[in-house]
């Protein structure tokens, strides 16, 4: 509930800052499911994944309107941000790894140009650094699993302890 009534306040604070409504509009399509599916879906580690993106994509459309600076492309984040519902779902069945790849390669692309605004000959570092965040994922997922695709175990819903 919480993260709706933050999607409904990042849509207001984006308004207030005078977004055009193209924007707004396409805000509210990929943002306002998206949050609604994890709401009713208790998943936690897609659920944790797809709040960092939401906050990484409001952040990357207020930080060039507030500084001034050009305007950046949002599209790797909306896509995540569906590719994150996807990551749930999938995520028992082989078909997860490609939407691995294309979520934290969509996380990382996002990243790599809300840097290069500050940093332009540094900013592929952040790109490395999604992408050691990513492999780690990947590990994790592999190691629970025994390196197979595990269908027994559901780490997503699990506690610190392994309880479900």
């Amino acid at each position: 509930m919480a993260k709706l009534l933050f999607s409904v306040a990042a849509i207001i604070l984006l308004y207030l800052l005078k977004f055009d409504m193209r924007s707004l509009i396409v805000f509210t399509a990929f943002v306002i499911p998206t949050s609604i599916y994890f709401f009713i879906r208790k998943s936690r580690k897609p659920d944790i994944l797809h709040t960092i993106t939401l906050i990484f994509t409001i952040a990357a459309m207020i930080l060039p309107k507030l500084r001034g600076s050009e305007i950046i492309s949002i599209t790797p984040f909306y896509i995540a941000l569906v590719v994150s519902v996807l990551y749930d779902l999938l995520y028992t069945t082989k078909f997860w790894y490609p939407i691995w790849i294309l979520f934290w390669g969509c996380t990382g692309f996002g990243l790599f140009e809300v840097v290069k605004i500050k940093l332009a000959d540094k900013s592929w570092l952040i790109f490395l650094v999604v992408a050691l965040i990513g492999l780690r994922d990947l590990f994790e997922r592999r190691k629970s699993c025994g390196g197979k695709v595990c269908s027994l175990t559901d780490e997503r819903t699990m506690g610190p302890k392994g309880d479900a």
